[in-house]
């Protein structure tokens, strides 16, 4: 059994005010076992062997006491074309030569909004031996029980007595209209102004800070210009009612009066799989 260490891209959001930062990936240990040598290269797609290992992946969660992973088809479009690629190559690695990185290989395969992927691979001559080469590997052992995720994607190859297998992870959210994200913006700000004794503030129109918010987007920056307020806040996030670090001492402050919140969910070359762009001005 080959396998390659775990490539996990971590959920994040930006700090107040502060430019978007660059996706990082983590890269964590090594375990390299003996590569098999193998004959002519003959590809195809094994959906017995793609369920079989899922099915194992979720007999392990539940013994976590975890929710089952579900089988998307836009993360197993990604698995599987990743899996030809290494098989055609003969090489164990998340970032083939001319292949995309992970977010954007699972973001041109799915249209869902994923708040997080991870990626296993390896290789070995049964489904068997590569899932217990998985759960055997703290790393990928940790990816596969991992409560965050709720997606899966794999893709078996074969190659001569071989078979190359890639998990991909992901958290696919429930999406939320523009409207219905701003408002739970809005509750984050009415649950912290509640808890320092504060009243709630007056919700004005939120027609500028919506198109504040999508312009953010669309230059895939937080830099552009913004309706004025006393605070204004612009940052991105995976969740609408998660609100940025430091955004309390503002938010408290005892001379507001009103507030207004514009949000627009989008996808862009820093976050290929999508992320809400938010506007929150407080006045």
């Amino acid at each position: 059994m080959g396998l390659f260490p775990t490539f996990k891209l971590s959920s994040f959001r930006t700090r107040l005010s502060a430019e978007k930062s660059a996706l990082r990936a983590a890269l964590k240990g090594i375990l390299t076992l003996a590569l098999l040598t193998c004959s002519a290269f003959a590809q195809s797609y094994d959906a017995a062997a793609e369920q079989h290992i899922l099915d194992l992946a979720n007999q392990s969660r539940a013994e976590a006491g975890l929710a089952p992973l579900k089988l998307d088809p836009g993360l197993t479009a990604a698995a599987r074309e990743h899996s030809a690629r290494m098989a055609s190559t003969n090489q164990l690695s998340h970032d083939l030569p001319g292949e995309p990185a992970l977010p954007q290989r699972l973001a041109a395969t799915s249209k869902l909004e994923l708040s997080g992927e991870a990626e296993n691979v390896g290789y070995a001559p049964t489904p068997d031996e590569s899932q217990n080469g998985f759960m055997h590997s703290p790393h990928h052992r940790s990816n596969l029980l991992d409560a965050d995720y709720n997606l899966a994607g794999i893709g078996v190859v074969h190659q001569g007595n071989l078979i190359y297998v890639t998990q991909d992870f992901a958290r696919a959210q429930l999406p939320h209209t523009p409207t219905q994200a701003a408002n739970l913006t809005i509750a984050a700000v009415d649950q912290i102004r509640q808890q320092s004794g504060l009243t709630q503030l007056h919700v004005s129109d939120n027609a500028s800070a919506m198109s504040a918010a999508c312009a953010m987007a669309h230059a895939d920056s937080l830099r552009t210009p913004a309706p004025h307020a006393k605070y204004v806040l612009r940052y991105t996030t995976y969740q609408p009612d998660a609100l940025p670090n430091g955004a309390e001492q503002a938010i408290a402050n005892r001379s507001l009066h009103s507030l207004t919140a514009g949000t627009c969910y989008a996808r862009s070359a820093t976050y290929p799989s999508g992320i809400y762009w938010v506007v929150l001005l407080l006045d």
